[in-house]
């Protein structure tokens, strides 16, 4: 490939791995601590991103508010769909199956009543509103303020979550649930308090993601659905347990749509169309050929598993 096309789908696959690794994190954790596979994530980055949008229209465009403004109203949908319906659930003693099949439910209603709003207030399309400058070019390659928005902040987010697991009560607790919570509950943890905070601390996360993903890209009622194969199958890439290998994950599904597919269309003509089947691809080669994902890798960082 020729060397500026080689750099620019470098720097596009770092930026864009970054927010999959944020929304990622929130898959495994909910998988870890909820023990649910839960489809209406893609919602709540939407829902992250269109805060996003009309915050920076009508607010303000300075980027730590508008990301904020993403990560408080994320965790707030996150909390109230588990209190509405997935705690609902719950206390009826809700099958797997059928807690899955209400996370799609819960997703689409989200998603419906974001087309209604965008439809509502012209909102298809249009990118969050902050300054967009050039802060290196060279003759091989441009990287904007985009870039350097997205990677430290989600750097800064793995660190926050990784010494909130590792070092706080809250993440001692976290963990005792991930681990058994049965055992949890007898040892006096209060486990409902618990599942609300990871509640709120997935969907903050993920709002955050919708924001920088709305920053990259324009926003629609369905960018975060687009999105969410391409993030379960960094999550499984991690073991759904794996934080390390969770990050890990969303480097390598990052790079395979951008640098492997640049590649491919470069050199044999394989249209970008089928950027789509790489998810699709990573997910059922790992089922098939090693279900543990990265966490082997990780035996000293195994995220919740611990």
């Amino acid at each position: 490939m020729p060397q500026t096309l080689l750099m620019n789908s470098l720097i596009s696959s770092i930026q864009i791995g970054s927010m999959y690794a944020l929304m990622a994190l929130g898959i495994t954790l909910t998988m870890s601590v909820i023990k649910l596979p839960n489809f209406a994530h893609a919602e709540y980055v939407t829902v992250g991103a269109f805060t996003a949008l009309i915050v920076s229209m009508n607010l303000s465009s300075n980027p730590l508010i508008i990301m904020g403004s993403a990560f408080v109203v994320g965790a707030i949908i996150s909390l109230l769909s588990h209190q509405i319906v997935f705690k609902s659930l719950e206390k009826q003693n809700a099958s797997f199956y059928t807690l899955l099949l209400a996370s799609f439910a819960v997703g689409l209603i989200i998603r419906y009543i974001l087309f209604m709003i965008a439809d509502q207030f012209s909102l298809f399309d249009k990118r969050i509103q902050i300054p967009l400058e050039i802060v290196f070019r060279s003759e091989t390659v441009i990287i904007t303020n985009i870039f350097l928005w997205v990677v430290p902040t989600s750097i800064i987010c793995v660190g926050i979550l990784t010494i909130l697991l590792k070092y706080t009560p809250l993440g001692r607790e976290m963990r005792a649930l991930a681990n058994n919570i049965t055992l949890a509950r007898i040892i006096g943890i209060a486990v409902e308090r618990v599942k609300n905070n990871t509640w709120l601390l997935v969907g903050g996360l993920a709002g955050l993601a919708g924001a920088l993903w709305g920053m990259n890209t324009s926003v629609s009622p369905l960018m975060g659905w687009t999105a969410i194969l391409s993030v379960f199958a960094a999550a499984i890439l991690g073991g759904l347990s794996s934080f390390p290998g969770t990050i890990m994950g969303a480097y390598v599904v990052s790079f395979s749509e951008n640098m492997l597919m640049q590649y491919l269309n470069f050199h044999y003509d394989v249209d970008f169309s089928f950027k789509a089947a790489i998810p699709f691809i990573i997910i059922i080669g790992v089922l098939l050929i090693r279900p543990q994902g990265f966490t082997e890798f990780f035996t000293h960082a195994r995220g919740l598993k611990r």
